[in-house]
């Protein structure tokens, strides 16, 4: 395939999350206009489809003049957090960073080294690559809220942290309560990303204060294959037990832990939600009790509530279990709607005489991840990515 000028610049964006790929082509000629556009066209594969990153790339490029790929990378440690132009020499450095999320990091590298193999062959144009990292949102979280319990030796060693992720998922959902309540610049919110991975986050006046993720993306609520929080003293012990290497555990508590581990073998949500197997009922009430006990301790820093903001696809399709998850809160202001059937998004949870609206929402991550690049890079008339003077 052949690399020409002669359409409309435009961006491949893939976002890998810890299931599958998402895809979309946004059509723009200033990065600054992407925002809320929405895309052109877009599409979905698995995190092992074989060159997914190449078919997704060929198909942009038979319509578009792509000029830059962008890819969400979700932990860039104390090196990274925002937008990178990668190169031979910080690609050592972010495969270095596997480890620290290995159910993501492994498939951003895939798809990097997907399109560099691209690039390799000289009938198939290869656009630069950006970057964008989930930590970015969270990167100036207050200090109490970035610190764990641990020797101040260790720390500055290591310069351990709470990073936080889901970060694009949660701007685009603070984003979404701006447009639902314009003009309203003092307030109090919480957004929860549901999906196979599962975060919140505390929001006042547009920024964040704290959130469930830390270190890596295994702390907090409890997710489709990984435990949150958890006992380290439960951890050590059973890896003395078990005779666990770090790989080993890694292993239990990322990807046969969560509800799928709690409930025998079950890891869709709806289905789980549905079913009359105690053990079912099980994982769910875990779910349930994780996510309210967290709204509660939110509540409580953020010293009262204006809305909850609900996305991913467990919100997003199903208003019966964000009715479940938020039912019981009255004491916090929460006065639900019946739930009914599926209705466009963003669908309003509460009663309009509710002192605290909650809102299911469709979460544009790559609307955010458009957002960040723009903070740092342009497209010149020659449609290359140029980084923005400080």
């Amino acid at each position: 395939m052949t690399h020409s000028h002669s359409a409309e610049p435009a961006l491949l964006v893939l976002n890998p999350g810890s299931s599958s790929i998402k895809w979309s082509v946004h059509e723009q000629t200033e990065l600054a206009c992407y925002r809320g556009s929405g895309p052109l066209f877009s599409g979905q594969f698995k995190e092992d489809a074989e060159q997914g990153a190449t078919v997704a790339l060929a198909e942009a490029m038979a319509h578009c003049d792509v000029c830059s790929v962008v890819i969400r990378f979700v932990h860039g440690g104390a090196f990274y957090s925002e937008p990178l132009l990668v190169d031979n020499n910080n690609l050592k450095t972010l495969k270095g960073l596997v480890p620290l999320a290995p159910l993501h990091n492994k498939v951003a590298i895939d798809l990097i080294e997907q399109l560099q193999w691209a690039h390799s062959n000289p009938s198939f144009f290869s656009p630069p690559i950006v970057v964008v990292f989930d930590t970015e949102f969270f990167n100036d979280l207050p200090k109490v809220a970035q610190d764990y319990g641990l020797p101040a030796s260790l720390v500055e060693k290591y310069r351990l942290r709470r990073y936080g992720f889901h970060g694009f998922a949660h701007h685009a959902m603070v984003d979404q309560w701006q447009i639902l309540n314009p003009g309203k610049r003092d307030y109090t919110l919480v957004t929860a990303q549901l999906g196979s991975g599962c975060s919140m986050a505390a929001i006042k006046d547009g920024k964040p204060v704290d959130t469930t993720m830390g270190f890596t993306p295994n702390e907090g609520l409890l997710m489709r294959t990984r435990c949150g929080d958890l006992d380290p003293g439960l951890v050590t012990w059973l890896q003395r037990q078990e005779n666990w290497s770090p790989e080993d555990t890694d292993a239990v508590l990322n990807k046969q832990s969560g509800w799928f581990g709690v409930s025998g073998g079950h890891d869709n949500m709806a289905d789980l939600f549905a079913s009359e197997d105690a053990k079912s009922q099980r994982a769910f009430e875990l779910f349930r009790h994780r996510f309210q006990k967290t709204l509660g301790s939110y509540y409580a820093i953020l010293g009262g509530l204006d809305g909850v903001v609900l996305s991913g696809g467990i919100a997003e399709n199903s208003a019966e279990i964000c009715h479940k998850l938020l039912s019981g809160l009255d004491h916090l202001g929460i006065e639900l709607r019946p739930p009914g059937g599926r209705a466009e998004l963003p669908r309003q949870l509460t009663e309009d005489t509710s002192a605290v609206k909650c809102w299911a929402s469709f979460a544009d991550e790559a609307a955010a991840m458009l957002s960040a690049v723009d903070r740092r890079f342009y497209i010149n008339d020659n449609h290359e990515l140029i980084r923005r003077d400080r």
